[in-house]
């Protein structure tokens, strides 16, 4: 296995783990608003923090980066979806623990690392690394009973699950 692919299957991991992490922020604002009012929440979020993203990076001069259409070619269009989405975010989540807001943005770096990792390593190696870091942080958040999740200790039938996670990236990777 090459570096460069290490490196790819830790982007996806990486971005399994930061999709837990979102399901189980989601989770704490269910509990507050309901399963719609929770997914509203996010999605505010994402759509905020993708246009203030998008905007940043095209007033730094990263036009060839982003190569949408007419109108979304200037940085203040989406700075002003931005600022939109975000008050809306705030209007949405009052008495929200503030925390829990930022859950919808947690879909950007996976969705950016899916677009960039998974034509380089495979879909079913990209998948595979995601599923592994999704398990492998929802074993870790059950171990602290993190957002009040439901705490489950970490034994060594789950800890071997983890372990047959990773040989799983390892054997579905192959030799090539």
């Amino acid at each position: 296995m090459r570096l460069s692919d290490i490196g790819v299957i830790l982007v996806a991991v990486g971005a399994g783990s930061v999709n837990t992490l979102q399901l189980a922020l989601l989770t704490g604002i269910r509990s507050e608003r309901g399963p719609l009012g929770a997914t509203w929440i996010s999605m505010l979020a994402s759509l905020g923090g993708m246009a203030l993203l998008l905007g940043g990076v095209l007033l730094v001069g990263g036009q060839h980066d982003v190569r949408l259409p007419s109108p979304f070619t200037h940085w203040w269009l989406f700075a002003g979806l931005g600022a939109l989405f975000v008050t809306m975010l705030i209007l949405a989540g009052r008495g929200i623990a503030p925390y829990l807001l930022i859950t919808g943005a947690l879909s950007i770096p996976y969705l950016i690392a899916a677009a960039w990792a998974g034509p380089r390593i495979g879909l079913g190696v990209y998948l595979a690394a995601v599923v592994t870091g999704q398990l492998t942080t929802s074993v870790v958040l059950d171990q602290i009973g993190a957002f009040g999740l439901t705490q489950r200790s970490i034994d060594p039938l789950r800890a071997l699950g983890v372990v047959v996670l990773v040989a799983g990236v390892v054997l579905i990777r192959g030799r090539g």
